[in-house]
This record gives C-alpha cells, structure tokens and sequence, in this order.
C-alpha cells in the first residue's frame, strides 16, 4: 500500500458501492442472498476496558466499538479509505487542512442528528486534556475545528499532516453521540450510543457485550439480530465451542486452532493480513534493563525461527519492525540483532552484574508457551527470568502506567505508519510505554508526519527501524496473525488488514 494517502486525498470521493463490491467478490463472499435474523457470537481474548472511544485501547475494545459506532472513514480490504459518516474528503495539498462532507439523515441510537456540531463536539471531548484521551498523539496536528457548513467539517492543521486522515478511521473517527456523553458523564463508558449497525444493550463484565440490530440503521437493513462478544481467553475453550456450534467466530486465532481448522470442513479460516507484530516490550527506566547492552543481549540470545516453528508451527513471519505486513515498511531490517549467543555472553559479561528480569505476561496459555520458551534462551545467557501471569485487562493497564520491567505484548497499529510508531516512540507520545526517548527519533518521527511524498516516507520509516533496532524498546517476535475461524455457516465476512469483523455485513444461513 502507499505510504501516503495525498492520491486519495486530491481525488476526494472515493467510489465506495464499486469497492465494496469488489471486495466482497474477492473474499469469497457468497452470492447468495443474506438471511435474516439470528445471534451471532464472537469471542474476545478478554473483557473490555470500555465502549468509549476515550479509553478504547485493544483489539478487543475495537471490535466492541466498531458494533457500536460508525468511523467518518473506513478501511477497505486493501488498507484503502473508503468513506464512511463522510461521504466525501478533500484535503490541501499538504496536507495543513481537510475538509469531510458529512451523510445527512444520519442518526445517533438516541434519535440525536449526527451533523457537523456532533463531530466538532466529539472532537473537543477527545482533545480535552482532562479526558486524557488515550490516541491524543494523533490529534496533537489539529490547530482548529470548524462546522463550516450544516453537514461539513473543516480541519486546520498546525502543520503538515499527512497522517492524519487514516485516524479517522480508526478508534478517534467513532463518532460519539454528545447529548449521551454529557448526560452519562463518567458512566458513558458502560452506556455507549453511536450511529452504528447495533445498539448496545447489555455488558455482564467476564461474561457477554450484547448489542442488538439498529432497526434505523443509515446503510440500510443489518441482517442479524444481535451480536454477542464474549470474553474467553482459553483458546481450547475458544475451539471446543465453534466446534460445538455454541460460537459463531473465533478472533485471534492461534497457528494450532488455524491448522486443526483447516481439516475441518464445518469451519472457515480468514486471513486479514496484518497492521502489527508481536514483541517484549522493554521499560527503559527500570533497573538493567535500562543498559542498552543488556536489551542487545537479550536480543542476541533469541532464536526467533525456532519459536515460530515451535509456537506457531511455522505460520508466522519473523519480524523487525514495528509495521505489520500489511504496511510498506515492514520488511527486513539489516541491523536487526541476529541470534549469536557468544555475542550474547560477551555483552552480559560487559554488563558485570547479575540480571533478573520480571517479564508480565497475559495468562492465555500461548503466552505462557512464549515465556516459558523466552525464558530458557535467555538462561543460556545468563539472565533469569520470573514469568508474572497476568490478566489481559490489567496486563493493558500495567503497560499504559507503565507498572512493568519486561512484558510480552502485541501492538495492532493503524493503516498508515505513523499510527504504528508516533504515539509510541516519541519522547511526547501518549502511548509511550517504554519510556523510550531518543531526540534523532523524534526528528524522524516528526518529519513523518510532515511529509506527504510516499518515497520520501518509506525513507525515513527504514530509518526509524534501524534506530530501534538499535536502541531496542521492542524485542520483535512475529508479525501478528488476523486469523479468525467461524462456523461454514457465517456469511459476509470481508477480511480487513486491521482483522476487525464487520458485523453489519455478516449473516448466518439457516
């Protein structure tokens, strides 16, 4: 994909009913006509943090949310924009204002016009620094807001954005309705009210979300009933159920589940791609492991191949980057630290003291494996390590307060690079969890975001991964697999990059 969206941007509106349908006749998606009616159930590795875009930060909390809101932009199979509640975009060649036509006759699930003040009011609440806004970093370009029109809306940027349209198809492009989020305050985020294809109705925290058809819907009539999303971080469990036909969809899931999924005609696999890696993220503040010999050395003392034949029977690719394969700057990195244990051992040797490492991990059974497995190659080094199992909900709070030392985590980014490393690597970033600050990786990040020309931004993405992969906040593992596997009987499903289902396109046959 390109590196830039300014092809897109000067064309404006995107011919959205020809894409979808060619996505859809890509995907394999049935031409026979959708059923109406049923209950489907998705299961999430674990419950959410909230069904507020504020706090909205996993993959888990991101399916909630797109069952529940509209983004202005959406994510087409290719990692394309496709418009969405804006219906058309334009943007000044460089990218320093964007202007969005807004659909009319949109309504939120509260019967409240979605029109320009909405978005300008859901955009303040994001930016409001008292809201602590989790993706501010990718707003921090916006000089102002502007309903210049009923169904219009008018970005001036502080500088050259060219990033900046991609966000709006992410979590801060969720539209939320202003009359429910002043009336439940605090308490919005368990009382969520969009313009998407379902209507919250109930959460049962470690239980189920369940979100029912919204009978309004602007695109027209959804096909089920309801969504269900149930939180099951135990992939036999996960398995055991679609098996049994008491789930409809498994996310998520992993090399063993996939490859038993393949000799089961019952069962449908779908592959994605992917906008992210998986990876030991580093708290560069805290005691050794702030040494960058000491990260180098673990590094050095990772046989990667081998864990991916192990634990991902080979399924995955190895990675060096923070950018999934569905992103241009992902390939291969030439100072990536290669397997060496000698230069493993001679570096710890440097280092002269003892290291024991605390590495957080959640207590799916898979991340168990790759501790275990992490923990044996860097014995052989001369670091011991002490596995914290941890429950996916506090496992995001511990990182996001950065309450950690070592931590095996997983980061699915946006469809443009910046989302994958501004937030992230910056000394400013909001999701900063390492610590890192390094200013020649602000110069970079900065020149990122200012740039519009796609050959120019590949350039200075290959520079930021060879600086982390000198500086190593990030121990990468694999780039991260989309699988999802569901009943033969789910229809409609389009594999996206960013493996999210879209639910108003699904239907069951009967």
């Amino acid at each position: 994909m390109n590196l830039t969206l300014s092809r897109r941007l000067r064309a404006g509106m995107l011919q959205s009913s020809l894409a979808i349908a060619l996505a859809l006749t890509a995907s394999g998606v049935s031409a026979q006509s959708p059923m109406r009616g049923g209950s489907l159930s998705i299961s999430l590795e674990s419950d959410l943090q909230g069904l507020d875009p504020l706090v909205i930060s996993s993959f888990n909390d991101k399916q909630a949310g797109i069952t529940v809101y509209d983004t202005l932009l959406d994510i087409g199979p290719k990692g394309n924009l496709l418009p969405n509640l804006a219906e058309k975009f334009e943007s000044a060649p460089d990218a320093t204002w964007f202007k969005l036509k807004l659909r009319s006759g949109v309504k939120f699930h509260d019967d409240t016009p979605f029109d320009a003040a909405a978005v300008v009011e859901h955009f303040k609440r994001l930016m409001d620094p008292k809201n602590r806004y989790r993706w501010a970093a990718d707003l921090a370009g916006i000089g102002s807001i502007e309903a210049t029109g009923p169904l219009e809306v008018t970005f001036k940027m502080k500088a050259p954005s060219a990033h900046f349209l991609a966000t709006l198809a992410d979590t801060s492009g969720m539209i939320v309705s202003p009359t429910a989020a002043k009336k439940h305050g605090e308490n919005y985020v368990s009382n969520p009210v969009g313009t998407g294809p379902f209507v919250f109705k109930e959460w049962r925290r470690g239980s189920q979300i369940v979100f029912v058809r919204n009978s309004a819907y602007w695109k027209g009539p959804v096909h089920l009933d309801e969504v269900v999303l149930r939180p099951m971080p135990d992939e036999q469990t996960r398995m055991a159920s679609l098996k049994a036909g008491n789930l409809d969809i498994a996310m998520n899931a992993p090399a063993k589940e996939v490859i038993e999924a393949r000799a089961n005609k019952k069962l449908t696999i779908h592959d994605p791609g992917s906008l992210g890696s998986i990876f030991v993220m580093i708290n560069t503040e805290q005691p050794d492991v702030s040494d960058p010999r000491v990260r180098q050395a673990m590094a050095h003392a990772l046989d990667r191949d081998t864990m991916n034949k192990v634990l991902n029977k080979g399924l995955a690719k190895i990675a060096n980057t923070p950018f999934g394969t569905g992103l241009a700057p992902h390939e291969q990195v030439e100072n990536y630290p290669k397997y060496d244990l000698a230069k493993a051992k001679k570096l710890m040797a440097e280092y002269g003291k003892p290291v024991k490492v605390k590495l957080s991990i959640s207590s799916a059974p898979l991340s168990a494996l790759n501790a275990q497995v992490l923990q044996q190659m860097w014995k052989k080094v001369g670091i011991e390590t002490e596995i914290i199992p941890t429950e996916q909900v506090q496992l995001i709070r511990a990182a996001m307060g950065r309450q950690y030392q070592v931590m095996l985590y997983r980061w699915q980014g946006g469809i443009d690079p910046d989302r994958n490393v501004y937030g992230v690597f910056h000394s400013k970033g909001t999701v900063n969890r390492t610590a890192y600050k390094n200013p020649e990786m602000d110069k970079l990040l900065d020149a990122g975001r200012a740039t519009m020309d796609p050959a120019e931004r590949l350039k200075i993405y290959r520079q930021v991964n060879n600086l982390l992969a000198k500086d190593l906040p990030y121990l990468q593992l694999t780039y991260f697999n989309n699988y999802s596997i569901s009943g033969a009987n789910v229809k409609g499903i389009v594999p996206v990059p960013d493996g999210l289902i879209r639910v108003r396109d699904v239907w069951k046959e009967r």
